[in-house]
């Protein structure tokens, strides 16, 4: 008898772990959607972005403020993110900055990620935010661990409920040397998180480390995490900086990403939203869930956003014809704007927000942000001659020509 209700005590045990085991795996669910192909406008925007000569300064002043990113909390608030340190720790701490009026006026900062643990970390960086459906807002961004390796190193969310008063007991979401998370929250309440993730198993890249993106997904608004999966992968190359969009009018979720060493970055991956990235392989250009370059230009650190009216603007950061090295130099890169249709296709009317850039002085690690309907804000950490970073903004306006249809199409 004791030994049959050792055996049963096993089995019960052993489905309690699969249980566990499944919820942390790729999916509850263990159906493999069939490949799918997006919508493809092959439409060529009829807008362009004219940029005003003025620029201002919002973050506070210290030696090193790097990574803004601007999002909207309600109608008039919004809350600005980057991380700043001292000379050679510029990823320290992380730093919000409020303005109740649209963005005219920012309050004084306040670092609600403080590097106060040196045993544990050298500091924390590249921030990003989003405001949830119930009101929420989630921050994520990486761990610096001490030692600098993919045991120590993570990416952590924290949670405010009360629009950034206070904020919830970091939690550690995936675990490796990783960077640069960015976050969307699907139809259904799911939020996916996106993620530069080293691979410290070779070194293909030109003798670094090969580089993936990953996604972690929630189903409790951030409170828990599944385990991540890999979303975009190429070999020889080090593909990151993800920045993800849920496409209007149910056309899917796009997430744009640089791939260092591919002659056409950034690239683009696409899923439906119903399959929420659960195919059977990667997307590829092959399977058509994968395409690469934007015009004639070759973009690093991509930000998106889409306008009301479909179209999609994409910031990259690139010499810009400048005689800058773009993989030793990049703190030296400036801006470029570029104009897609409502596919995340047929990108042109280049813009530079910008223009005339020393070769001593550099705008990177750039963002947009759509203050109102014909308005963008153009957000760069910008570096002066002496190496010291600030985050800068300056104001573009939206200028539309006669209009053209839309053609929508299979990819075949």
């Amino acid at each position: 008898m004791i030994i049959k209700w050792g055996i049963l005590f096993l089995l019960l045990s052993g489905i309690a772990s699969c249980t566990q085991c499944c919820k942390n795996g790729r999916r509850a669910q263990t159906k493999i959607f069939a490949d799918e192909h997006p919508l493809v406008n092959n439409d060529t925007p009829n807008i362009k972005i004219v940029w005003d000569t003025a620029a201002r300064k919002i973050s506070h002043n210290i030696y090193f403020a790097e990574y803004g990113r601007i999002h909207r909390y309600n109608k008039d608030t919004l809350i600005l993110t980057y991380h700043a340190g001292g000379p050679g720790n510029e990823w320290d701490n992380i730093v919000m900055r409020q303005s109740y009026d649209n963005g005219n006026n920012w309050q004084p900062p306040k670092i609600i990620v403080p590097d106060n643990n040196a045993n544990r970390y050298y500091g924390f960086s590249t921030p990003e935010l989003i405001t949830l459906k119930n009101g929420w807002l989630l921050l994520a961004y990486t761990g610096r661990g001490k030692p600098d390796d993919s045991t120590h190193n993570n990416i952590q969310v924290t949670i405010s409920k009360n629009a950034g008063t206070n904020w919830s007991k970091p939690q550690v979401v995936a675990t490796g040397r990783s960077w640069e998370p960015a976050m969307i929250q699907l139809p259904d309440g799911t939020v996916e998180m996106f993620f530069s993730a080293e691979l410290t198993s070779s070194k293909n890249a030109r003798g670094r480390h090969e580089q993936k993106v990953a996604m972690a997904s929630s189903d409790d608004n951030g409170e828990s995490w599944k385990s991540p999966v890999d979303i975009a992968f190429g070999s020889k190359r080090r593909e990151g900086m993800a920045t993800p969009l849920v496409l209007k009018d149910g056309k899917g979720i796009v997430v744009a990403f640089e791939s260092v060493y591919h002659d056409k970055s950034p690239c683009f991956i696409w899923s439906s939203t119903e399959a929420q990235w659960g195919y059977q392989n990667l997307g590829s250009e092959g399977n058509g869930r994968r395409w690469c370059g934007t015009a004639n230009v070759w973009g690093g650190a991509p930000y998106m956003l889409q306008l009301p009216t479909g179209e999609i603007l994409i910031s990259v950061q690139d010499a810009g014809g400048r005689p800058i090295e773009r993989y030793t130099q990049w703190k030296k890169n400036t801006m470029l704007v570029l104009v897609g249709n409502s596919s995340a296709r047929s990108f042109s009317n280049t813009s530079c927000p910008w223009p005339n850039l020393p070769n001593n002085e550099g705008a990177y690690f750039n963002s947009i942000f759509l203050k109102n309907d014909s308005t963008v804000l153009a957000v760069s950490t910008y570096n002066f001659k002496d190496k010291h970073s600030e985050i800068w903004c300056k104001e573009g306006h939206i200028k539309r020509s006669a209009s053209k249809q839309n053609v929508l199409a299979k990819i075949p």
